[in-house]
């Protein structure tokens, strides 16, 4: 058994000198073909600026003759709405990003159009360092840690620890700090803020308590919006609590949709003469959603662009293609 012990001795030492000289896993794409996924909504509130964003990455990718680097890029689009939905679903967006990790020809993904969405699906595209890039995602804390919530720092979407994601907009901090700054202006003292479920309206309620501190307003009254299943008369009553607060202004932090929409027209019917910061009045609709499209195509257009550029500075390697995606400079864009 002695006589065994040197010889075990120097087998553990090679392996452990074969472990500290193992190169990390390699991110490279192999073969002629790189596909970038995209997951936009093709339904409900947000489904024609999905189609538009669509549109505008498959121009961006034709002006380039569907080549990066040389190689041919298969486009993919997935739906993040199922049949039937206002809003995004967020099985639907995970699972679009497990296809896209999962796809070993992956070199890009473009997700996601929605507020809030790319809490879903970076971390899942970022275990495997695919590079993401947003068109319209605001939610602060992808990128920083926002005030008033300490511990929703970005480091929870980067479990590979690589830094993977690129937005096209600024994030809802810089509309905090106006919301803010619209209020103290106009000396508001009596605040209601109406917050809807989502993770990006939850983060958006925080940063405005904690932007406001002690300061003006003095009085704050918080409302829960309406669900996407809630009947009539929970919008009624909503409008009928706003009313007995007697506010000055409203803060309303929910996504478009249907029962949005109905709440919107009823403080607009009932309570005509207070300042309404959020949501897209009733009547402005129309305008409202041309005007999204128009620039959901171009910032389609510009996240399309800005990946094949990475691609072609980096090569197939989506560690890489990540890095030159976050240290390009972004288009300037009269959308942002």
């Amino acid at each position: 058994m002695r006589r065994a012990l040197p010889l075990l001795l120097a087998v553990l030492a090679a392996s452990l000198a074969a472990c500290g000289d193992e190169k990390p896993e390699s991110t490279r794409v192999r073969g002629d073909t790189l596909t970038v996924y995209a997951s936009l909504p093709a339904h409900g509130a947000e489904a024609r600026a999905g189609q538009a964003a669509e549109i505008g990455m498959r121009r961006a990718l034709a002006e380039a003759n569907g080549k990066a680097d040389g190689r041919k890029i298969k486009f993919v689009s997935l739906p993040s709405t199922r049949p039937g939905d206002d809003i995004w679903d967020p099985g639907t967006v995970e699972s679009n990003a497990d296809r896209a990790a999962e796809d070993p020809t992956t070199i890009a993904y473009i997700g996601e159009l929605d507020r809030g969405a790319s809490a879903v699906s970076l971390p899942v595209t970022n275990r495997e360092q695919i590079l993401q890039v947003s068109p319209a995602d605001t939610l602060t804390s992808l990128t920083r840690r926002p005030p008033g919530r300490p511990r929703a720092g970005p480091e929870r979407y980067y479990p590979s620890e690589l830094r993977t994601f690129v937005r096209l907009v600024p994030p809802d901090l810089a509309a905090a700090r106006r919301v803010i700054a619209d209020l103290r202006a106009r000396g508001t003292r009596r605040l209601a803020i109406v917050t809807g479920a989502g993770i990006a309206d939850h983060e958006f309620e925080a940063m405005l308590l904690g932007l406001i501190g002690t300061d003006q307003p003095q009085t704050i009254d918080r409302f829960a919006a309406p669900g996407l299943d809630d009947d009539p008369d929970s919008i009624s009553n909503l409008a009928d609590d706003l009313v007995e607060s007697d506010p000055q202004a409203i803060v309303y932090v929910a996504p478009d949709s249907r029962p949005t929409r109905a709440v919107l027209a009823a403080i607009g019917a009932r309570m005509p003469s207070v300042m309404l910061i959020g949501g897209p009045a009733a009547a402005r609709q129309q305008e409202l959603s041309a005007r999204s499209a128009r620039c959901a195509r171009l910032l389609g257009r510009e996240a399309m662009q800005l990946t094949l550029a990475a691609v072609n500075a980096a090569g197939p390697d989506r560690r890489a293609v990540a890095k030159a995606a976050k240290a390009a400079p972004l288009p300037v864009s009269p959308c942002r």
